[in-house]
């Protein structure tokens, strides 16, 4: 028997060594894909920009003030705010293996952005913190025709043919004191993609979600309970606010709670295979500084931690306000500073008041104040909801509350209330002529008297006296 064969003459050793070989070659080929991924797959550059606070000066046109006549205000000239900004700059020294990112959703329609989220990665602790901006923070932005607040930014920067992204991210340096390290923008209809590319999520709906809203074309019917959401109703839960006391503060928290079921999901066993799906679909429909293999090396990350790991946070505030008839949230400023640095900040140099650029208010809405010292377009230029309407929609900015006067023009008199000539005095109309008296008509024949009885003596009976002619009437006067 030969020696390379078996009992039944079947060759062995060789077909042991053929095995090895196989084997051998596939795990040269999983150790290069490994190594290949490792080396495809990189966190995404962090640049040594410092940061900056804003020093803005008056940039809008002189508004009028409340004893002025009330003329329409003009639109001031849009100065582009990166001119105004002055570096102020952290130690560029950062705490290793810490990420931050700028997470926006900008609704299609109108370009606003009500949902944004600064998040911090720590790759070396595994934790991620997540804050919540509410979407009327007031900001310290110097367009008079603009609502000072935080969701205003984007469409203004878009409106003024900027991009919008740029312009926010210069504003959310301002409200953190640094730049963030990258930036992806969400839109609502990505959101349902990735919902139903991991097979939907379990989330408790914490009360009934029914509203109708016809110009947005929204139909939302959700009842309260845990379910399985699938995308557009997972959409449409994070949408939702009408129904909700705090507004959109409470929708803020909502929010977190469905991100929190989310980040859960997703780090389950079944849906780790879904996660290149779901990078992929990021990647191709987000508008972001991030390539997909930044993409993949955040997922990566992002599945070393674990779901006590994973922090929610809103910006502190002191109260909500009305400014000229439109609602803001004002920050709370030491509590503020107090959570960038215990969870956003990447530098090891606290952030302090010299590095942003804070507007806040009273509970009232009448007096402002800032970190930076001016108020960027000058006090009076906040944006006027009620002066514009009573204008006939011209931009109105004047001073908080203080509403200026406007005289209502008399209404276009209709054809029938117009003024007619004085009529001509009617000429007196002349008495008639007295017309010609007629012939009174032949008076008839009296009947003979019957004869009376005779009494026991008769009298003479005198003759009945001749009727006398009829006078005509007098004319009319």
């Amino acid at each position: 028997m030969k020696k390379n064969e078996n009992e039944n003459g079947r060759p062995t050793a060789r077909r042991g060594r053929k095995a090895f070989l196989v084997l051998g070659i596939v795990a040269l080929v999983l150790i290069a894909a490994v190594v290949g991924y490792a080396i495809w797959e990189r966190p995404p550059q962090i640049g040594k920009t410092p940061a900056a606070t804003a020093t803005p000066a008056p940039t809008a046109a002189p508004s009028q003030r409340p004893n002025d006549a009330a003329e329409p205000t003009p639109t001031p000239e849009v100065v582009d705010p990166a001119d105004e900004i002055e570096a102020e700059a952290l130690v560029t020294d950062r705490e290793p293996g810490a990420y931050t990112a700028l997470i926006v959703g900008r609704d299609v329609a109108s370009n606003s952005t009500d949902t944004i989220i600064l998040v911090r990665l720590d790759t070396k602790a595994h934790t991620i913190d997540c804050v919540s901006i509410p979407r009327d923070t007031l900001t310290n932005i110097p367009w008079a025709g603009t609502p000072k607040k935080i969701n205003a930014v984007y469409p203004g920067w878009v409106n003024s043919g900027k991009s919008g992204i740029e312009g926010l991210k210069t504003y959310i340096r301002g409200l953190i004191g640094f730049d963030v390290d990258c930036y992806s923008v969400v839109n609502v209809q990505i959101v349902e993609q990735a919902v139903d590319c991991i097979g939907g999520v379990w989330f408790d709906v914490p009360q009934d979600m029914h509203y109708w809203d016809v110009a947005q074309d929204l139909s939302i019917y959700i009842n309260k309970g845990y379910q399985l959401l699938n995308g557009a109703d997972a959409v449409k839960v994070c949408r939702f606010r009408n129904g909700y006391a705090g507004g959109d503060i409470d929708r803020i928290g909502v929010q977190q709670a469905f991100l929190k079921a989310l980040a859960k999901q997703m780090l389950t066993l079944g849906n780790i295979p879904n996660l290149g799906s779901l990078a992929k679909i990021l990647s191709e429909n987000v508008e972001t500084d991030l390539t997909a293999a930044n993409i993949a090396w955040f997922a990566r990350q992002f599945l070393q931690c674990k779901m006590e790991d994973i922090h929610f946070h809103t910006m502190p505030w002191s109260n909500t306000c009305l400014i000229n008839g439109i609602s803001f949230v004002s920050v709370d400023q030491n509590a503020w500073l107090e959570l960038i640095n215990s969870t956003l900040n990447p530098y090891k140099e606290p952030v302090t008041t010299a590095n942003v650029n804070l507007l806040m208010s009273n509970y009232s809405g009448s007096s402002m104040w800032t970190t930076s010292g001016a108020i960027a377009g000058g006090a009076d230029s906040f944006y006027c909801l009620e002066c514009t309407q009573k204008n006939g929609g011209k931009m109105v900015y004047h001073l908080p509350g203080a509403h200026l006067h406007f005289e209502e023009e008399p209404a276009e008199p209709t054809e029938s209330a117009e003024p007619t000539e004085p009529a001509e005095p009617a000429e007196p109309i002349e008495p008639p002529e007295p017309t010609e008296p007629t012939e009174p008509t032949e008076p008839t024949e009296t009947t003979e008297p019957a004869e009376p009885t005779e009494p026991a003596e008769q009298t003479e009976q005198t003759e009945p006296a001749a009727p006398t002619d009829p006078q005509p009437e007098a004319p009319a006067e």
